[in-house]
């Protein structure tokens, strides 16, 4: 919810980030993520693959998304040496795939900003291919999110402008035309710690609202 860091998930529940849904519990796995955490060592590819296919399941179908899974995530990259992957959202992380999936949240909370709880939205229609073949899909996503900045008041519509246009700002003059699997490891962490990172901001402006009134009521 954006309002701190998780709890450390427990060993099985990592385990459990790594199966999909219809798959028997794999002791190979089990075995696998035993040895990485007793000895510190990279968490296998094959792991981060299926924690990112199950993360991406999630997201497309709009379920709760299970910090186990993006810890996993996470893990494969910090101990693969990447200096700028975070605790929060890191807006100056060099990679392109990480910044387009800063851009899809964003364009995903602009989109419900504008016109509530449309079912399919943004990210379960374009998720797969966001991650995959950015520049197949993402160019017309920001083109069309004029039409909801025009449904929004001025403070509001300035605040999303100015988050596209700092993402756009970083990723250059155009989108990637693929991503590999690490890639799209990075793109689903850019996407989920920009969406913690909005849920904080909107808890912080709820926060001072409540104070704003409070402090009238007073008065």
């Amino acid at each position: 919810d954006g309002q701190g860091a998780a709890s450390d998930a427990k060993f099985l529940a990592v385990v459990g980030g790594t199966k999909s849904e219809d798959e028997d519990f794999l002791a190979h796995s089990v075995l696998q993520l035993w040895n990485c955490a007793v000895l510190g060592s990279v968490i296998p590819r094959e792991l981060m693959a299926k924690a990112l296919n199950r993360f991406r399941s999630q997201v497309m179908k709009d379920e709760t998304m299970l910090h186990a899974v993006v810890g996993l995530l996470k893990a494969f990259h910090f101990r693969k040496g990447d200096k700028h992957m975070q605790v929060h959202l890191n807006h100056e992380h060099p990679a392109a795939e990480y910044q387009c999936g800063r851009l899809l949240a964003v364009l995903s909370a602009l989109q419900y900003s504008a016109l509530g709880d449309v079912g399919a939205g943004v990210v379960q229609r374009f998720y797969g291919a966001a991650s995959q073949t950015p520049r197949t899909v993402m160019g017309s996503l920001v083109r069309n999110s004029n039409h909801h900045l025009a449904k929004l008041e001025g403070g509001l519509r300035h605040w999303y402008q100015g988050n596209i246009a700092e993402i756009m700002a970083r990723l250059g003059d155009e989108f990637p035309k693929t991503f590999t699997l690490e890639q799209q490891s990075l793109f689903a962490l850019g996407y989920y710690q920009q969406m913690a990172h909005d849920h904080a901001n909107r808890g912080s402006k709820r926060s001072e609202n409540n104070a704003e009134k409070n402090q009238e009521v007073a008065k």
